[in-house]
């Protein structure tokens, strides 16, 4: 690949690469080979002018052209579960012995000693900045509702995310468990149209889900709001939080949208279990994101063990099922997940790998790009290669998905609004000045 200077492109580009099929918002199939086709993407002014395939006839004479030689064009990403508030902790607020119950109990009490607000934007605004270097133009973040402190950290969070406007799209969720009460849930429900996002909960299966579920539902619909489900988040097989979600969903009439995030436990079902409850998830329009990193990570640890289970919704019988499932990041660098970076490109490389998404990888890069947008109702332009969208492109040396796969993709070139970005991402030792961070 051409090394380009960082800026100072003109406005009339022409890049050509190979773009994911699963990706295009458009009818060109020819040529595609592993899921890849062959594309020449014109650029002008910021925006995608056409994606026309190679060899035609010249359309872009006094164009610039980067000829990428076969590498791979993804659109700008969409990462649609995070959790910006309690990131980049693991310094100060390392998890013991790495299991779940020790994870909740390590970042509550950084919270609580470490709640500042100067101490939360600078955390928050590092992982943007480490997102947008990556080439991330959307991020949903599920936000602690902690009654003492929740309103003026949501502000501030609400204040971040308008600098960042124009940059990335940021959706924030406030975020609490089934045991909140319910006049606090619904005070959350009265915030959460503030943050462009939905009302996000942390169930858990057993006595008294049903009706907290037809509370938060009938919440959410006279707020206007779509919902966001942490559930499932165990390797525990009894455990089956989303087919009530869905038993819930159904019983409202619910029509807004509906996403489970985590579903680990489903993995454990019995296959014919498992099939009624995806069914019912199709049926229901209830979509499914998977967070392969850091449950892969967390799931399934047992101190002197070596895991016996990967930590993964059974993803592959969700698409076969007609499930729509997205891809994303969740915990960077905290209790929960002590690594990540908000990097979805070494993510979609990750779970190609320990999720077996090859063979062929065909559509899965969709689970990055159009359906975690469609999740958070972005314009449908988002997380596509499209014509009259923006150029918001990432460009790598890789021209195939084994190539992608074997090497961290430390060459990108990222392009926004046509032209390239810095990609270098934060320095760590921005944070270095937090309370209590000792590297």
């Amino acid at each position: 690949m051409t090394t380009h200077p960082m800026s100072g492109l003109p406005s009339n580009v022409v890049v050509r690469g190979r773009v994911p099929q699963a990706m295009l918002s458009g009818p060109v199939t020819e040529g595609a080979r592993g899921g890849l086709i062959p594309l020449e993407v014109h650029l002008q002014d910021g925006r995608i002018a056409a994606v026309r395939p190679p060899g035609g006839p010249p359309s872009h004479a006094g164009a610039t052209v980067l000829d990428l030689q076969g590498g791979i064009i993804l659109p700008g990403l969409v990462d649609c579960h995070t959790h910006l508030d309690k990131g980049q902790v693991a310094a100060r607020s390392p998890n013991a012995d790495g299991r779940f119950v020790t994870a909740l109990a390590a970042a509550a009490a950084d919270a609580a000693r470490h709640g500042g607000i100067d101490d939360l934007v600078l955390r928050a605004e590092f992982q943007l900045r480490a997102a947008f270097a990556h080439g991330t133009v959307a991020v949903r973040s599920h936000v602690d509702a902690h009654p003492d402190r929740f309103d003026r950290r949501f502000d501030a969070l609400l204040n971040l995310r308008a600098a960042w406007a124009g940059r990335i799209a940021v959706q924030l969720c406030p975020f609490a468990g089934q045991d909140a009460p319910p006049g606090w849930i619904a005070h959350l429900a009265g915030r959460a149209g503030q943050g462009g996002g939905a009302l996000s909960l942390f169930v858990q299966d057993g006595p008294g889900l049903d009706g907290f579920l037809d509370m938060a539902v009938d919440l959410a619909g006279r707020h206007g709001l779509d919902l966001d489900f942490h559930a499932d988040e165990t390797t525990d097989p009894a455990s089956n939080a989303t087919a009530r979600i869905v038993a819930a969903v159904a019983r409202a009439g619910f029509d807004r949208q509906v996403t489970v995030g985590h579903g680990v436990a489903l993995a454990g079902h019995a296959p014919d279990d498992l099939a009624r409850t995806l069914d019912a998830m199709a049926q229901a329009g209830v979509a499914l994101v998977a967070l392969p990193q850091c449950n892969a990570h967390l799931m399934g640890r047992t101190p002197g063990r070596t895991p016996r289970l990967r930590g993964l919704a059974p993803v592959h019988e969700a698409r076969a099922a007609g499930v729509r499932v997205a891809l994303a990041s969740d915990n960077t660098r905290d209790p929960f997940h002590a690594y990540g970076d908000l990097d979805m490109v070494e993510l979609f490389r990750d779970a190609i790998r320990f999720g077996q998404l090859d063979q062929p990888v065909g559509d899965w890069p969709a689970a990055i790009g159009p359906v975690p947008a469609g999740i958070m109702g972005l314009p449908s332009a988002t997380g596509c290669i499209a014509a009259g969208g923006p150029a918001d492109l990432i460009l790598l040396t890789a021209r195939n998905w084994s190539e992608f796969g074997a090497r961290p993709a430390t060459g990108r070139i990222v392009l926004r609004a046509g032209q390239p970005i810095d990609t270098t991402p934060p320095d760590w030792r921005d944070l270095d000045a937090l309370d209590g961070m000792d590297p």
